[in-house]
């Protein structure tokens, strides 16, 4: 049967005067109308085919300007070609060696470090060069070209369900994969956000993460672009989050509790607030109740504050609001551990793989929002995917459970489990409990020794107010009521966790075990 979903075109060509796209940096911005980004992609697809890409080529897109990320993958996608998103931290060689691109797109600086690592070296046929600086030489595709003179083309788009977006996982689980998107799935992607969202002709959605600019025009929304730093989102001047949010009235919120970590400290400090905020959306890693009580100082009271679970595979999975986050917290449904993630979202089916005898196991879930297949990589489709009568089933690596309500339950990674002498302990299923000890602001289970008799350790990370020994004291008094609390060997103090580089909000594990492992050898000595 063939599948047809509506073009980037076709999904832009109502209300041509509206604005699309706005880039925030400092005081400045820059506007761009639905309109002239249609007229701009049909012209940067003229010139990405002048310079030898064809339709089915997959094109590497590496650049932190969320308006060139955002005309370049759209112009790909009507000239049929595959847009390719890598995090520029990520293992770039390992993932290009498995792309096998056809085209790199990029900044100067994506350009430098191509040349100067090799990355795609093989493969690459076709290099062009986007933004303003000199250097490095090379063929610029004309981004900011003024629209104006002779319209472009209007280039007929694919109509099939073919690719649309290979998106690579930033690896912070693991080794980054490319997640294959065709063109139903990122449509089911914007039917679910529409769904969550329920767009008004008035919203102002701030992207909190680079590739949410390119779904917020497709979505109807005028997206702000802010300046994150992307490399580091924890380190942006919280100033260049919070002022554009003012400026351009921003009624919706998509981010990750880091970033939304940075606004809620800003608006605590100056005492300022966020009137125009009607929904929050946070994704990346699961929301705490006390980074909802700093938010909800900041925003009107009937605002809307969701946490959002999915993964790049597929997303999203399913919501839930601050309330109902609130109230699972202080009646949690009996063997429920963990931390609510709400239910699954309409056309999305969660199931529960290899359950124990408490229900516990890996979350698995089929829908239009699903990624079918990795690209090149047969071993990772092995391991994770499977056919059913609903469609593709993945396998997410999350432990969980579903409640009488139909509710997901997260407990953690199964790679992250903790197995010590006749027990296993699931990360989210005390860290959930250890993060409501007064003045914490994190902690980390981890595991320290051989994989089948580690020892449990819990990394402390406490408010700057709070004193170490009050923290340790508050953490030990929680864990006592907890099930599995005196399973936990070792509680060690750590300002600042590892994390992952997309959204730095997910704690990096493995560098974090190190770390204690270090400490507990050093109070052996």
């Amino acid at each position: 049967m063939t599948v047809t979903v509506p073009g980037i075109a076709a999904r832009l060509a109502d209300r041509p005067e509206a604005v699309a796209l706005v880039e925030s940096r400092g005081r400045t911005s820059r506007t761009t109308r639905r309109g002239e980004l249609v007229r701009r992609c049909h012209h940067l697809a003229e010139a990405l085919r002048d310079a030898g890409v064809r339709p089915g080529h997959k094109a590497v897109v590496m650049t932190r300007d969320a308006h060139d990320l955002t005309a370049v993958s759209y112009a790909l996608g009507i000239l049929g070609a595959v847009p390719v998103l890598i995090e520029p931290r990520a293992e770039v060689g390992r993932c290009l060696r498995d792309v096998a691109p056809d085209v790199f797109i990029g900044e100067p600086l994506a350009h430098l470090g191509r040349r100067a690592l090799g990355w795609g070296r093989p493969h690459i046929g076709i290099s062009l060069v986007t933004g303003p600086a000199p250097l490095p030489p090379g063929r610029r595709l004309p981004t900011r070209t003024p629209v104006g003179g002779a319209p472009p083309a209007r280039l007929p788009e694919p109509d099939g369900d073919g690719p649309a977006l290979i998106a690579f996982t930033s690896g912070s689980t693991g080794r980054p994969k490319g997640a294959e998107y065709h063109h139903s799935t990122l449509a089911g992607q914007l039917d679910a956000l529409t769904a969550l969202i329920g767009p008004r002709p008035d919203d102002v959605l701030l992207a909190g993460f680079l590739p949410v600019a390119l779904l917020g025009p497709l979505l109807g929304l005028t997206t702000v672009a802010p300046a994150v730093n992307h490399l580091a989102p924890a380190r942006t001047p919280p100033g260049e989050l919070v002022a554009p949010m003012l400026r351009h009235r921003a009624t919706v919120v998509l981010a990750s509790p880091a970033v939304l970590t940075l606004i809620a400290r800003h608006c605590a400090r100056h005492g300022v607030t966020l009137p125009s905020v009607r929904q929050i959306l946070s994704f990346g890693a699961p929301l705490r109740l006390r980074l909802v009580d700093a938010l909800r100082r900041a925003v009107p009271d009937d605002a809307e504050i969701l946490s959002v679970y999915g993964a790049t595979e597929c997303l999203p999975v399913s919501a839930i609001g601050d309330h109902e986050l609130r109230a699972s917290r202080v009646r949690p449904p009996a063997g429920h551990a963990g931390t609510c993630l709400g239910r699954p979202l309409p056309g999305v089916r969660a199931r529960i793989l290899d359950a124990d005898t408490t229900g516990a196991g890996e979350i698995a879930v089929t829908g239009p929002t699903v990624s079918p297949a990795y690209h090149a990589r047969p071993d990772a489709d092995a391991a994770t995917k499977s056919d059913t009568g609903h469609g593709v089933l993945h396998r997410t690596g999350d432990l969980g459970r579903l409640d009488d309500e139909g509710r997901l339950w997260f407990l953690g990674r199964k790679a992250h489990l903790v197995t010590g002498a006749g027990f296993t302990l699931a990360t989210e299923d005390i860290e959930a409990a250890a993060d409501t000890a007064p003045g914490i602001r994190r902690t980390a289970l981890v595991g320290v020794g051989t994989s089948v008799c580690q020892l449990p350790v819990l990394c402390v990370e406490p408010l700057p107010s709070t004193p170490r020994a009050a923290a340790l004291a508050a953490v030990r008094a929680v864990l006592r009521d907890h099930p599995q609390g005196h399973r936990v060997a070792a509680l060690l103090i750590r300002t600042g966790f590892p994390t992952d580089p997309r959204h730095n909000s997910k704690i990096d594990r493995m560098r974090l075990a190190g770390w204690a492992a270090g400490r507990l050898r050093g109070r052996a000595r």
